[in-house]
Parts: C-alpha cells; structure tokens; sequence
C-alpha cells in the first residue's frame, strides 16, 4: 500500500529526499529538477471570491497552507486567516446573504464525495458543525435562500442521480427533497421563494428551470442542444451565458413561456455572467481565443463597456459586493499566477487585493498563439511556452483534458516551470476542445475519437517541418482525458515521443465506463459512446489494447480515491509494460483522488516527471 501523502513507486528505486516547509527556505542552489520546481508549486494560488453579507469579509480559496482551503480577510488589506484547519481540500466557501453564516464544503482524500459544514459566530469564533452526514453520496454547494435556508444537489435518493435539497441550517432535521430529477442538477442561484437550476443531459446540453415554491418553471424550451454555461436568477427569470441555436454562447435572457432573447453577442463565448443585488451593471467574461475579457453591460441600454485587464489572463469566478460597489473576480495569468482583483464598479482599473506571501518565482513570458491546418483541412491552434531567446533544450506537448476543456493562457506551475527550464511546451487544442464554437467542439464524438488523436501526430509533424523538434525526442504529458490522449498518441505513432507522463488517463474506455462513478457515466457515454452500442469500437481504440506497440518510456501518475478515472486504469496499463520489460513507473497516491492537489505530493510527483522527461529526452 502507498503511504496517505507519498508516492509508491513501480520501476527503478529511486533516492530518498529530505522533506523542507512548504513555504520554507529557498535554497541558493538546487541541485536536480525536482528542487528546483519547489518554488513554482509554493507559490500560492488564490482564486473563487465571495463577499459576506456586511461587505467587511472576503473569503476565498488558496493552497497557501499546501492544500486548497478556505481563506478570509478584511477588504482592507489585513493578512488572511484560515477559516478552518481540517487537513482537506475545500471546494466552495459561502457566505449567507444576511448575517454571518458561511457553509464550507469538503470532501476527503480527494474522493469528490462533498459534505456541507457551517460556522457561525464571525471570522474568529466557532468550529465547522456538519449539516450532511453521509460520506457515501455526493452534497454539491448550491445557493442560500435567505439567512437559515439552504439549497444543494446530493445523490442521496439514488447514486446516479441529483435532487434538489433544501436545509433550514438553525435545526437538526434532515434535508428536505424539494425536487426529484433522474438527472444531473446544480442549484445556481436562489432568492426568497425562488430558485434557478440548471439540469444536465450531457456536458454540452443544459435545460434551466425556475423553482418557485412547489410550482416548477421551465425557462429554456428543449429544442436542441443548449450549453449553458453561466446562469443567475433575475426577477422575470434568468439571464445565462448560452448558445441557443447558435456557434457560439452568447449574453441570453430566458422567461417562462417565451422564446430566449438574444441581448448580446461578442463573436466567441461568454462563459460568466454575475448580476449583482444592487449592482448598476452585469459582470460578463468572454472567452477570446483563449483570453478572458471582462465587461460591464447595462440591462437598461444595452450599453457594453469592456474592461481592461493588466496582466492579460483567465478568470474562472466572478462576485459583486452586496452593495454592488464593487466586483470581485480571480485572475490567472501565466506571468503572474492567480489572485483575487477588485474593480470599483465607479471606474478605474482592476486591483489585485490578494498577493502571494512569497515572490513570483520567474522567469515567465506570456505563451504564443499558433494555428495549423490537420491533414483533413480541420484548423487547430496550440501555445507555445517558452522563455529567452536561447535554443530550447527540446519540444514536450502537454494535452488537455475534458475533452470539453481548452488549453489557456492561465498559471500553471509545471508548465512554467519546464519553459523556464529551457523546454518548449506546446498546449494544443485539437479537435472537441471548446472555446470554438459548437461544431468544433463535436468533431471527436464517439467513432471520431480518433481524429483527435491525429491531430497531435499532425502538429508533431508541424513542429518538425517549422525546426522546433526533431522525431523521437518529443515529450508527452496529460491528464485525464489528456492522460489517454499520452497513451493513445504512444501506441498509435510510437516512433514520435521519446518519453511519456500519463496523470490518471484513461488505459481501457470499457473498464473505465464499468467503473466511473455511477453518476458520471451517462453524460460520458455521450461523449464517448456506449458500452451497449459502441462496445466493439470502444475496445478497438483502448490503449491497453495496443501495449504491445509502446516503445516509449512511461511515467504514471495516479490518485488511489480517483472517482473518475479509477486506479485500475493505471495499474493495468503499467502491468502490460513492465511483461514486455518496457520502461515504465508508477506513482500513487493514498490521500489523492483525480488529479494531485496537495504540494507535497505534487513536488515528489512532479518532480520526478521533470527528472524522467530530462533523463529520457537525452537534455541535461
């Protein structure tokens, strides 16, 4: 078994390290990758703002302790404080709409099983009380009501499906179900009587609907795939960041009984939208090729302001304060990492109100846009990450996960880390990623998976005709979807990589969907097919099908509560090398689950994918 905070390692025996503080000294001279990435991890991120009721606080999420949790401060600059100690991720902090209530939400060893805790008493006093008692289903944040009630999504009736709950957080009694779904639900947003939820299909089609007591309200008529992917409750109904019958999502206003009513399109996806209670103005957020835009749209004119953002970035959540004075947002930029930035709704420029305790570790530059045209005349683009003008030391792809996610322009250590290395890191957005337009996103469904997969041989062939990489000495690395992507790209070209990172990918699609979390497996299947009726094709293009062709030396990368991607992806694929004597390791982790989040075990994983990428990449 793994130790619950290190790696257990298959494959060659590796030294033993000397554990330092996470925000301890740094060290004059490192000697090997794995130090010399320390300072790219332990520089905090911090991001997902929320303001209480008074607009005195602000709570947010940072790993500033080495694991994401919730942290709060006086607007006025005061150092943060924990809000509480328990040694687990928190996933949302949120403050009640009157007095000073606030619901945390935890899971444990990163199993996605989320609980509600509150503490009341003001940001000094009083310990978390549970408010969900059950660690074997899922309790999704949702949004408070008023000062005692509650709303949230939880499997409790069924794993496989998410009902509406309501809680009253001043008595004991049990939830109370306030809508049953044989579906995915997420409440968005309540007011009073009135509830906004958004219910799933897929990943890529939504419906809204408006609670209003016992009466249900649909707001989006079903006519054809709907993304949604911003909601907020507006007094005749809701206003989203969606694409009806269009390519690309735009600013929405959904009635009960009407047709949606375009208020705004940008010519790419607004992907947030936040109304304030009192703000003059909506908060929107486009996605430009990659880049965040933010706006202030008037609902009374239709007057659309854009808001310069200095450094360029990404930003993932949006808060106005109660009094709609100002909004809060995260900001993650490649140069600077993420923070939390406050705009005076008055004018002026954005301020960053949350700093890291430490400096930005550097060198960093701003990525490259590129685009290219795959084999089939499908256009694509991909980052290019690298600093000074020197000869890179060699190319590595890092693929992208979702696969409805994109590559950006955001703060990500590792990759900040390699390109101050002296690598070139290039993030592609091959075909299904999002971000352009609802046609593009569609163009890997099910027996087009492989298409994707093609792309990375025909960008690879790109890098080499441009004189950016020589064949057989690119490095490959990805998580999740991106980590089937390494293994599929190792089996079906082997001749292009010279070493390969898979972090919890998918090895098997049939043991994958056998063994995903019940609740998951529909709105993957539409994605990736049915094990019912594409169960042949599924099999066909599984890389543990074609082990029998991967040459290239393989580090892996696993977390043993992986609720998505379950360890037996990992464990499967290394046993079918490690027969054929082909190099390969294996790391796990006990306190993990889909992806590492605590900083210890992403310096020892991490660390030692930089050591293997050099070592097997023939770059010193």
């Amino acid at each position: 078994m793994s130790r619950a905070g290190g790696g257990r390692v298959l494959g060659p025996r590796r030294r033993n390290r000397q554990k330092s503080p996470l925000l301890g000294v740094r060290m004059a001279e490192a000697s090997s990758p794995a130090e010399r990435l320390r300072r790219w991890l332990e520089y905090p991120y911090s991001h997902s703002p929320e303001v209480s009721a008074d607009g005195r606080e602000l709570y947010f999420i940072s790993n500033r302790g080495g694991l994401p949790q919730a942290w709060q401060r006086p607007l006025s600059r005061d150092e943060p404080t924990r809000v509480h100690d328990a040694p687990e991720r928190v996933d949302r902090v949120h403050p009640a709409p009157e007095g000073d209530r606030l619901v945390v939400v935890l899971d444990r060893g990163g199993n996605e099983h989320w609980q509600l805790y509150l503490r009341e008493g003001g940001p000094s006093t009083g310990p978390l009380r549970p408010l969900t008692a059950n660690p074997d289903r899922i309790h999704s944040a949702g949004a408070w009501r008023d000062d005692r009630h509650y709303l949230f999504t939880s499997n409790e009736r069924d794993p496989r499906f998410f009902d509406v709950y309501e809680l009253d957080v001043t008595r004991t009694d049990p939830p109370r179900r306030r809508w049953q779904q044989d579906a995915m639900t997420t409440v968005v947003s309540a007011r009073g009587d009135r509830a906004l939820v958004d219910r799933s299909n897929t990943n890529l089609d939504s419906d809204l609907v408006e609670l209003r007591g016992t009466e249900v309200r649909p707001l989006s008529p079903h006519a054809g795939e709907m993304t949604v992917f911003s909601s907020a409750l507006l007094p005749d109904g809701a206003v989203a960041a969606a694409n009806p019958d269009r390519e690309f999502a735009a600013l929405v206003r959904f009635r009960s009984g009407t047709t949606p009513e375009v208020l705004k399109e940008y010519g790419a996806d607004v992907e947030h939208v936040a109304v304030g209670a009192r703000a003059p103005r909506w908060a929107v957020v486009v996605n430009r090729d990659g880049w965040s835009e933010l706006h202030l749209y008037d609902p009374a004119t239709g007057a659309d302001r854009p808001v310069p953002l200095d450094p360029r970035g990404v930003i993932d959540r949006l808060s106005w304060t109660p009094d709609g004075s100002a909004l809060l947002f995260d900001l993650s930029a490649p140069t600077r990492g993420q923070g939390v930035y406050r705009l005076d709704a008055a004018g002026g420029p954005p301020e960053l109100v949350v700093r890291s305790p430490v400096p930005f570790p550097g060198p960093a530059a701003e990525p490259a846009l590129h685009r290219l045209t795959a084999q089939d005349g499908v256009p694509f683009s991909f980052w290019e990450h690298s600093v000074g003008g020197g000869t890179p030391r060699g190319t590595i792809l890092n693929v992208h996960g979702g696969p409805e996610a994109q590559a950006r322009p955001r703060f990500v250590p590792i990759v900040s880390f390699l390109a101050a290395e002296g690598w070139r890191v290039v993030l592609p957005n091959v075909r299904g990623s999002m971000g352009y337009g609802r046609t593009f996103v569609h163009l890997d469904d099910v027996r087009k998976r492989m298409d994707s997969v093609r792309d990375l041989s025909d960008l690879a062939a790109e890098l080499v005709r441009r004189k950016l990489a020589e064949p057989g000495r690119l490095g490959i690395i990805g998580g999740s979807y991106g980590g089937f992507m390494v293994l599929s790209a190792i089996t079906t070209y082997p001749d292009l990589w010279g070493a390969a990172v898979d972090i919890v990918g998918i090895s098997n699609f049939v043991t994958f969907l056998e063994r995903t979390g019940v609740w998951r497996r529909k709105l993957r299947e539409a994605e990736y097919g049915s094990l019912e009726q594409d169960g042949e094709f599924l099999r066909a293009i599984s890389p543990l099908h074609h082990a029998d062709r991967i040459v290239t030396p393989l580090l892996v990368i696993h977390g043993e509560n992986d609720p998505r991607v379950p360890l037996v992806e990992a464990e499967q694929i290394v046993a079918a090398l490690r027969r054929r004597s082909v190099p390969v390791e294996l790391l796990t982790y006990g306190n993990e689950g889909h992806g590492l989040v605590r900083v210890e075990n992403q310096r020892e994983a991490y660390g030692r994918a930089a050591e293997f990428l050099t070592a097997h990449l023939g770059s010193g």
